[in-house]
């Protein structure tokens, strides 16, 4: 058992028993525990006392302590959580396995058991009561809020892809902000009678995919607490390619929608955009069989980058789809005016400035509300552009995670009043025309840099609130 796995664990069992997820604090004492640190180092991590640490553990060892009917406590969290693991799953999967190259496929279909009593909610067709159940998790997901949706949106093109492409690999990509998670989140709501299992998974501790894949596999299969580990027996396989073989015979023998968020977090910074981090190569095969391999099923990316695997796929494969986000345009307004702003032949301006992103706009709002009395014109006549505190850190994580030839292409576009070309870059840049030409194209990829045609020659430039951060980062 890993730190993820026994952070599944008790989340699920408290759920279960309270209707409550941990919170960041008793996910903080459990992950310390895990590791075996002392609460007042928990306490220095988290920026709470020491005191209060010991309360919140103590109130979580007690709840734990009533669901598995012995004493929990500190120093036997661990070993108490494995063998409830164990004893509950020790017989999962009696599948017989006939290995084809590298990867193992099963000789039997698997057949979902009965859902266990502590299973997530299941929702019935309205329309025919004797169709199999439609399942869901998704506890990783966003809540449903406000989605300005419009001709011609993202959201209609997603479901044009799923329902009528048979998109077996969607990728959504854009910066931060730009509604990847609330257009996946509403779009759950229009296709899912088209779907058996829906289940969300974040990525944003970065599990490691064999954590990934019994997560999916144990949703699937109505299995739904985590499973024991081992490979014989008829347990489930320790093997990553036993493991992907599984998988891929649950989502030939359902449709299944499968969305994985902040897809970021598994790629990594300081590289050129779509690298895996160390250790998480893997990921691509399971990206990989799924884009290639036929089955009923679908599985959503969303990521301010796209992994590198999915580039390869050749754009007539219309089973493989990659749907980059830039920003609202014109239905932003519909921000503006929930929010009460004023001077409304200036909001095309300020919808432009901020790339029509929403949560951008939503926090300039709150200065022009704030400073202006939600007067636009006003806030627009000074320059340069403003740059919040809460819109800063956002804009960082982002510049961190370019490389170095990166940095050196967006500071010179960002330095320049008009848009730069290859032959100024050429000109200006330190490299070679290969790396020169892999760092612009990187760039697009991660939605920071806007190619324009100019007579003749191709020309790019940088979006103004990302301009103004590199040249704040440069004095």
């Amino acid at each position: 058992m890993d730190v993820q796995e026994l952070l599944r664990l008790a989340d699920g069992l408290v759920f279960a028993k309270t209707g409550k997820r941990l919170d960041d604090l008793q996910q903080a004492v459990v992950r310390g525990t895990w590791q075996g640190k002392r609460y007042s180092e928990i306490s220095k991590e988290v920026h709470c006392t020491e005191r209060h640490v010991r309360n919140i553990a103590s109130k979580l060892w007690q709840t734990l302590s009533e669901i598995l009917d012995e004493d929990v406590m500190k120093s036997n969290l661990r070993s108490t959580m494995e063998r409830y693991e164990f004893s509950h799953f020790s017989n999962f999967l009696n599948l017989n396995f006939v290995e084809q190259g590298n990867i193992n496929f099963c000789t039997e279909t698997p057949h979902p058991p009965k859902t266990p009593q502590n299973s997530p909610p299941t929702q019935t067709s309205t329309e025919d009561n004797t169709q199999q159940k439609l399942r869901l998790d998704l506890r990783d997901a966003p809540d449903l809020k406000t989605f300005y949706n419009y001709p011609n949106s993202p959201l209609t093109a997603l479901e044009n892809a799923i329902a009528r492409q048979n998109c077996r690999l969607l990728t959504i990509t854009g910066m931060a902000g730009t509604g990847k998670s609330s257009i996946a989140r509403n779009l759950i709501p229009q296709i899912q009678t088209q779907f058996d299992r829906i289940i969300w998974r974040s990525l944003r501790t970065s599990p490691p995919l064999e954590t990934t894949l019994k997560t999916l596999i144990q949703f699937l299969s109505n299995q739904n607490l985590p499973l024991p580990r081992g490979g014989e027996g008829g347990v489930f396989p320790t093997n990553t390619d036993a493991q992907l073989s599984i998988l891929i015979e649950y989502l030939r023998e359902n449709r299944c929608l499968i969305i994985l968020d902040d897809v970021q977090q598994i790629l990594s910074s300081g590289q050129l955009a779509g690298n895996y981090k160390p250790g998480y190569e893997n990921y691509g095969t399971l990206f990989k069989l799924i884009g290639e391999i036929p089955h009923n099923s679908c599985l959503i990316l969303n990521s301010w980058e796209p992994p590198s695997d999915i580039l390869t796929f050749t754009d007539d494969n219309s089973a493989v789809c990659l749907l980059h986000l830039t920003g609202l345009g014109e239905a932003a307004t519909e921000i503006l005016r929930e929010k009460g702003l004023l001077d409304e032949e200036s909001w095309p301006e300020l919808i432009e400035l901020y790339q029509g992103n929403p949560l951008w706009l939503k926090l300039v709002v709150q200065t022009i509300n704030n400073l202006f009395n939600g007067r636009v014109s006003q806030y627009l006549s000074y320059q340069p552009v403003f740059l919040s505190d809460e819109l800063t850190p956002i804009l960082q994580q982002h510049y961190q995670r370019l490389s170095e030839i990166e940095k050196q292409a967006i500071a010179l576009i960002s330095n320049e009043n008009e848009p730069v070309s290859f032959t100024q870059f050429m000109a200006k840049c330190q490299g070679s025309q290969v790396e020169l030409f892999k760092a612009i194209q990187s760039l697009d990829r991660r939605g920071m840099s806007e190619k324009l045609s100019c007579e003749s020659e191709t020309v790019f430039t940088i979006p103004p609130v990302l301009k103004q951060y590199v040249k704040m980062v440069g004095e």
